[in-house]
């Protein structure tokens, strides 16, 4: 969650540059853009069960396996970060996202407003 926030505040070309190239974007209006980033983690291990009377099921030492983070730019700069997807690892929570922006939080040590200038 720390990363969520930690890149608030910074520039699209900035944010582009630690995080790579968005697998998709949409501009909504003239001050407002949204870039997805996917991250789809094939080695989840663990165990899962699934019981039908009760319609869901549990995971045991296993792992998340995809994440969409959606990421809101307002005038260029992230307004907002957002996480769908079945993204909770054995770490934390949202622990699947954490790589599309952990190369962000090593390059501008955690603090986005350094890297908006």
């Amino acid at each position: 969650m720390e990363g969520r926030h930690a890149i608030v505040g910074m520039d699209a070309d900035t944010l582009q540059a630690c995080a790579g190239i968005p697998a998709r974007t949409k501009r909504l209006d003239s001050r407002t853009e949204i870039f997805s980033y996917e991250i789809k983690n094939e080695n989840v291990g663990g165990m899962q069960f699934t019981v039908p009377l009760f319609g869901g099921g549990f995971k045991i030492a296993g792992s998340g396996s995809y994440c969409q983070a959606i990421i809101r730019l307002v005038d260029g700069k992230v307004a907002e970060v957002n996480y769908t997807g079945d993204n909770d690892d054995f770490v934390g929570k949202e622990g699947v996202c954490a790589p599309i922006v952990r190369g962000c939080l090593r390059a501008h040590g955690n603090h986005a407003e350094t890297s908006s200038r």
